[in-house]
């Protein structure tokens, strides 16, 4: 993994220039901890009024394609943000319409997912200050709160249950919690590409997000604007930002430039 990321501001006119010359640009955001902060519980988080305006922005612009892609549910995240003229694409991508999965599970993880959702449940009962959110076939184990020492139990234990099983589901160690997906799912490296790859010939991706399930993305869109939120580890990212409020001058900034 690379650590060359830039600040995206101090490189602005080399980024406005790839923009203006852009046909299109299809713009890649998640959400949590990119668009809206984190909140103690998923259900507390809401988009600002001024990050609001300036998607909505984005999404009435001819040669602009925004998507949302995020880990929360389709119809989850679409209700948060509400906004007419964008696309929503749940549970990393997999999910691109209200319960409707790209690729529907092998029998052999249907059989397996029960098991791994008993093991989930006991490791969280075992853990203080972790809980379970069931996505149906995506698990994710929340530890914002939980002891470093907790959270590298889970981990431990999460890497010694999967061990037998990696061809059926993966794991990805986010900031805040552990997300456990099922390999006919991929992740958000296949899901941006596979749009991308459906958009005008000159079309610019820019994708914008702050944790390590946005790793593939990044590396997937390395020809693009792509933007790590936060954090200051290594990265595939081509540049960063240092904050939400600066994730929004991107974007306001990017509406001035496509025009």
């Amino acid at each position: 993994m690379g650590d060359g990321a830039r600040y995206v501001f101090a490189c602005w006119n080399q980024v406005a220039a790839r923009i203006r010359g852009a046909r299109a640009v299809a713009l890649f955001l998640d959400f949590d901890g990119t668009l809206t902060p984190f909140r103690p519980h998923p259900d507390q988080v809401l988009l600002g009024p001024g990050m609001r305006r300036v998607v909505a922005r984005l999404g009435q612009n001819p040669r602009v394609r925004v998507w949302i892609i995020s880990g929360r549910k389709h119809t989850d995240v679409r209700n948060r943000i509400g906004v007419a003229g964008i696309r929503y694409l749940g549970l990393h991508g997999w999910e691109n319409r209200p319960g409707r999965e790209r690729a529907a599970l092998r029998e052999s993880s249907e059989l397996l997912l029960p098991c791994l959702k008993a093991w989930a449940r006991r490791v969280v009962r075992e853990t203080p200050e972790t809980w379970l959110e069931d996505k149906g076939a995506v698990l994710t184990i929340h530890y914002a709160r939980a002891s470093q020492g907790d959270v590298r139990k889970v981990r431990e234990e999460m890497a010694r249950y999967l061990q037998p099983h990696r061809g059926a589901f993966y794991a990805f160690a986010g900031e805040r919690s552990f997300e456990v997906i099922p390999a006919e799912a991929q992740d958000k490296g296949a899901a941006v590409r596979r749009q991308w790859r459906r958009a005008l010939p000159g079309t610019l991706p820019v994708f914008i997000g702050d944790d390590a399930v946005d790793e593939p993305a990044f590396l997937a869109l390395s020809e693009g604007i792509t933007v790590q939120v936060g954090r200051t580890a290594p990265t595939h990212a081509r540049y960063r930002v240092f904050s939400i409020a600066e994730v929004r001058v991107f974007l306001e900034r990017l509406a001035q430039e496509i025009g």
